[in-house]
């Protein structure tokens, strides 16, 4: 991806829209959802969460696994206390 220094932090700092290439571009190298920018509501952002989750959890080894999955379980059991 070839952008000049200066037109990222015009995007960053000066509000400038990326062009739709460029968009197409972060988002893609970003992996990141789409419907975030369009879509502005609380499912959307949840699907986002969700796949950098997954990415995260495709190089993790199976005692790392086994570490998050007993660390959601206690989560889940928390929140579900909670309520």
């Amino acid at each position: 991806m070839h952008i000049a220094p200066r037109y990222i932090a015009s995007i960053e700092n000066s509000g400038q829209h990326p062009s739709l290439q460029i968009f197409y571009e972060l988002v893609t190298l970003l992996d990141v959802s789409v419907d975030q920018f369009f879509f502005l509501n609380k499912e959307t952002d949840k699907s986002t969460q969700r796949r950098q989750l997954e990415s995260l959890l495709d190089d993790m080894s199976d005692k790392g696994l086994r570490i998050v999955t007993a660390t959601a379980k206690e989560i889940k059991e928390v929140e579900t206390e909670d309520e």
